[in-house]
């Protein structure tokens, strides 16, 4: 074969090679985005790393279509995870680990934050303790963890919850509207809604955060049977919402956006607390830890003498935090974001 002949192959291999690569290249950026479904259970700042990273279109980054949405109470948070409506659920692990000791496969598969959040806000008339016995109290549904905390909350400060009556009222605002109604003499709340109180000229009796009491937060919550069938699905998961708490840390402005949409406030002196608050709080490597599911366990028997005994630290899965982990990922966040 002659030299033109050999630069006119070598050219069309080329030119064929460009053409081919470039139609995978087409191929891979108009690739779909796999759907998830995720819950949060709370208007609070502890989920400010899941609105963050939705807003920055983190889960896109890896692949992802989010669709978040917003599913007050523990017990119907589980009952969307078992049921196949949701693949992750961002709420606190207690109602989770109540369902694996009856025999449900789920997992805590990760944790930013093991401190409580919840405050007893009660009628201004009411300056001690002792003066709840008789009142009316006010939780999101029966077996949550307003439910059980609000009982041992009151346990621990010489009450025992027959002495009052406790009622279940429904979400956040709901609790603080019936407060202010009067129908009710205290509520259990959290995050956003304590400092809205006190502003409304309600008084926190009972700061549960100075309880001891060591429980997971805004963990993020699944099912066994899917993140073993969807192991990249659950790491890309992983990756968008961990990002989403480092841009929390170092982008207030981002951040302070993301939390005036979710929280549905204006008030900039409330915003600004919550971000302080929950900058500090959360933690960039959300390892969850066994121990943690022994205290929630602790507390769980202590309201619900029947649940069975098992083994709480099985609730527990680290997998993947430490896959993440040793494949550099938290280093490469360092990196980009400073840390």
């Amino acid at each position: 074969m002659g030299a033109i002949a050999r630069s006119v192959t070598a050219t069309a291999t080329l030119t064929f090679l460009m053409v081919v690569s470039g139609v995978r290249l087409v191929r891979a950026a108009a690739a779909p985005l796999e759907k998830v479904n995720t819950s949060y259970g709370a208007i609070s700042g502890s989920m400010m790393p899941i609105w963050v990273a939705k807003e920055a279109k983190l889960f896109e980054k890896q692949g992802l279509e989010l669709n978040l949405v917003y599913i007050s109470g523990g017990p119907r948070s589980i009952m969307s995870l078992l049921g196949g409506s949701v693949q992750f659920v961002n709420h606190s692990g207690m109602p989770a680990l109540e369902a694996y000791q009856r025999g449900a496969d789920t997992a805590l598969i990760a944790s930013p934050m093991n401190q409580l959040e919840h405050s007893l806000v009660v009628q201004k008339n009411i300056t001690s303790v002792e003066q709840l016995r008789g009142k009316n109290l006010g939780m999101s549904t029966a077996g949550s963890l307003t439910d059980i905390l609000l009982r041992e909350g009151l346990r621990l400060n010489g009450i025992p919850d027959k002495d009052v009556t406790i009622l279940p009222v429904g979400d956040l605002g709901a609790r603080l509207s019936a407060l202010q109604t009067g129908r009710l003499h205290g509520v259990i709340v959290a995050g956003v809604q304590t400092l809205t109180a006190t502003k409304m000229g309600f008084k926190q009796l009972i700061d549960f955060s100075k309880l001891p009491i060591e429980i997971s937060g805004s963990g993020i919550l699944v099912r066994r049977a899917y993140v073993m069938k969807n192991q990249e699905t659950t790491l890309k998961f992983l990756k968008a919402w961990i990002e989403g708490i480092y841009l929390v840390k170092t982008k207030p402005e981002f951040s302070l956006g993301a939390l005036k949409k979710y929280v549905a406030t204006q008030d900039v002196e409330v915003l600004n607390t919550i971000y302080g608050h929950y900058k500090e709080l959360l933690m960039t490597k959300p390892m969850p830890y066994p121990r943690v599911a022994k205290s929630m366990f602790y507390l769980l028997s202590r309201t619900n003498p029947e649940i069975p005994a098992g083994n709480p630290e099985g609730f527990v899965d680290g997998r993947f935090i430490s896959q993440l982990e040793s494949s550099g990922y938290f280093d490469e966040m360092n990196r980009q974001y400073g840390k």
